[in-house]
């Protein structure tokens, strides 16, 4: 009885450590980092990545947008 518990033991750790060395670099750094920070287009209202994001500033403020066109919109209203 003693034998087959090892040998349990043992297959678990194998098969944690196999996928932990072959989980991929993306999901690490997700996983390490935390959740992305999203912001919204004060134009169109798309929710975006802040490290993808358009930046603007406009009177000392500065604004997110998800492209170079919403962009320009946000400017020609403002």
């Amino acid at each position: 009885m003693f034998r087959l518990a090892a040998i349990i033991v043992l297959i678990v750790v194998v098969v944690l450590a196999v996928r932990a060395m072959l989980a991929s670099p993306a999901s690490k750094e997700k996983s390490e980092l935390g959740a992305t920070d999203m912001v919204e287009d004060p134009n169109c209202h798309t929710y975006i990545p802040k490290a993808e994001a358009v930046r603007i500033k406009i009177q000392d403020k500065e604004h997110f947008f998800c492209s170079e066109k919403c962009a320009e919109e946000f400017q020609s209203v403002t």
